[in-house]
């Protein structure tokens, strides 16, 4: 599914939670649903990012962010995946800072995610769980010369999504937010997985209106 619409609510929260924890990276869940929506005027099927839950007990540095508190985490995780009908733990996101930020996928989120795999599909011999979408965040503070308006504003990229968030009139933060859909496929033996490919997923956000 390549198409990904992030929903308001759910947007926010990734901002804010990118924002708030800066200089040190952050880390959650995304929780969303399959739906009919049209995207560029055509109905597609897509799937839809309705809310990002933060981990609260993330162990976070300025180059990594780990999940900290083992049983806080698997609570927070039995947590989103069980909270409402009709949606489902559909992935994670986390950030990158630092003036060499980037909007992809590192060795060790791959590494983050197949963990994620393993933990997901335990106990069974064929995954049941074989997609994950995980969103990266890279984020930069910019200060200014200059006297800013205090306000966002969001910007389509072909496949990524670019917000600058000016949040004090000398103060800012630009984020560039890229979206993966990452595969995986049993090993050769029961209960055992490995990487199956990734692909690049087009990021979209059809409510924003520029002022």
């Amino acid at each position: 599914m390549e198409n990904v619409v992030i929903d308001p609510a759910c947007f926010i929260g990734l901002v804010t939670s990118a924002v708030e924890a800066y200089n040190r990276e952050t880390n959650g869940f995304l929780i969303g649903a399959e739906r009919s929506r049209k995207v560029l005027r055509t109905p597609r099927e897509v799937a839809v990012l309705k809310a990002a839950y933060p981990i609260q007990t993330a162990d976070r540095k300025v180059n990594w962010v780990a999940n900290g508190n083992t049983r806080a985490f698997e609570r927070a995780r039995r947590s989103v995946a069980n909270a409402y009908g009709g949606l489902d733990l559909l992935g994670g996101y986390h950030s990158h800072t630092g003036a060499d930020a980037h909007a992809g996928l590192s060795p060790l989120d791959l590494e983050y995610i197949l963990d994620e795999f393993h933990v997901m599909n335990r106990g069974r011999e064929e995954p049941e769980y074989d997609r994950w979408l995980e969103l990266v965040l890279a984020i930069r503070r910019r200060e200014y010369t200059t006297r800013h308006e205090i306000r966002w504003t969001l910007r389509h990229f072909p496949r990524k999504l670019g917000t600058h968030v000016v949040l004090e009139p000398n103060i800012g933060f630009d984020i560039t937010m890229g979206g993966y859909w990452v595969y995986c496929q049993r090993n050769g033996r029961p209960g055992a997985f490995e990487l199956a490919g990734r692909q690049e997923a087009r990021l979209h956000a059809p409510w924003f209106v520029p002022r």
